[in-house]
């Protein structure tokens, strides 16, 4: 089996790997550390060639599929959910739904099966703090998996328990509004076999579930962005093993994961955190965090992700950024990172936040601003506050211009 690989495909092609295939990855620019660890499980990294079983491709790649099609047989390139949806369906899939937080309540789900040594397979879409990405279980054993909906693939999964965190109107390419992402949620709710959980006060959801047949609760979850999400994992850890007793002390010693409140860089004066926050609401949660501070200057830098997200949500985005100006801090506006999506025709790029209303004291910038800002910082002598928002890519340079430096 062949697959091209990124951070998603990583712990598919781990848990392919335990499962006995003879697994091939490919990245244009690889993590080091998920390398190492493929490598370890004896995934080969090389460009495809010769002939393969199966081409298991990312989201972003789905769009040239023609060219790996000549690698395998018909229908033999298949996007990632369609491939983890095969290895889901003979197993007791909990499977972790929404528009954000999904990477966070599956690690925390994965922390507790490994802290009380639960027979449970897992796999979390983002790097752990502690432990791997994913866990191996044979068929027939409940595993717990954050579940994509950006492209569609949900549809190919019918878990034991269907754990939906939030449904905020994303990704605008695939659902136009929120009538289609209710349905959506519908479809998957019916599907779903043994119990749907969902936060209460989410209205989208809660008429979603209202119309499955499938026994659904309604889980109080109140606190900041985290207690949320601990609220949502204890109720879908209690959910997976029903006859258990779990407290939140299950989740006692997680250490969070990389990209999600990261502290990439704390020399005493210079404090610099990145947060893999994109939607507009995640965005707000985020920044309201981060930003009641007193006694250090602060810089906000946004990296907006996808066009047509940018598109859609600039006017929201606007909003929450002028807030943060409102509270003190300087905020930038970073290049749009496209993701899977084309150039953008209209030529607006990160423009269309600066220029909605609320906008006009953003900032526009260029890596090469957040370069010279945070060099001027490590030089001054006055305590500065950075904080790097977004799913796109400046992450890792940002986080290798500090690792220099120490």
């Amino acid at each position: 089996m062949g697959g091209v690989c990124g951070m998603g495909m990583a712990p598919l092609a781990a848990f392919l790997a335990d499962e006995g295939n003879a697994v091939e990855g490919f990245d244009d620019s690889p993590n080091p550390e998920l390398r190492e660890r493929l490598e370890n499980l004896g995934v080969r990294f090389r460009p495809p060639s010769g002939r393969y079983d199966r081409v298991v491709v990312s989201t972003a790649l789905w769009r040239r599929r023609g060219e790996f099609a000549a690698f395998c047989g018909p229908g033999g390139v298949a996007r990632r959910g369609e491939c983890w949806a095969d290895l889901c369906a003979p197993r007791k899939l909990t499977a972790i739904v929404g528009s954000h937080g999904k990477s966070t309540v599956s690690a925390l789900l994965a922390h507790a099966i490994n802290r009380l040594s639960l027979d449970c397979g897992y796999l979390v879409g983002a790097i752990p703090n502690g432990f791997a990405m994913h866990g191996y279980c044979a068929a027939g054993k409940p595993i717990v998996s954050e579940i994509d909906e950006s492209d569609a693939t949900i549809e190919y999964f019918s878990p034991e328990v269907a754990v939906a965190l939030n449904a905020d109107l994303d990704h605008t390419d695939t659902y136009a509004d929120d009538r289609k992402l209710g349905e959506m949620f519908e479809r998957l709710f019916s599907r779903t076999r043994r119990l749907v959980i969902y936060p209460e006060g989410d209205e989208i959801l809660s008429r979603a579930a209202a119309r499955a047949q499938t026994p659904s609760i309604a889980v109080k979850a109140a606190g900041d962005y985290f207690e949320k999400n601990a609220a949502m994992a204890l109720a879908a850890l209690r959910a997976t093993f029903p006859n258990g007793s779990f407290a939140p002390s299950a989740f006692g010693g997680f250490a969070g994961l990389q990209r999600r409140g990261e502290k990439i860089f704390d020399d005493g004066k210079v404090f610099a955190i990145s947060d893999y926050a994109h939607h507009p609401n995640e965005v707000g949660a985020f920044l309201r965090s981060f930003l009641p501070q007193s006694g250090a200057e602060t810089d906000v830098f946004f990296q907006p992700h996808r066009y047509t997200r940018t598109r859609r949500f600039a006017a929201d985005f606007a909003k929450i950024l002028s807030e943060a100006e409102t509270a003190g801090a300087r905020v930038f506006v970073l290049p749009v990172y496209a993701a899977s999506e084309i150039p953008d025709p209209l030529g607006e790029s990160s423009e269309i936040i600066k220029n909605a209303p609320k906008g006009s004291q953003i900032k526009l910038a260029e890596p090469c601003d957040f370069f010279r800002i945070a060099k001027a910082a490590l030089e001054g002598g006055k305590p500065r506050r950075i904080a790097l928002v977004g799913a796109g890519d400046f992450h890792f340079a940002a986080k290798k211009f500090f690792a220099q430096i120490k």
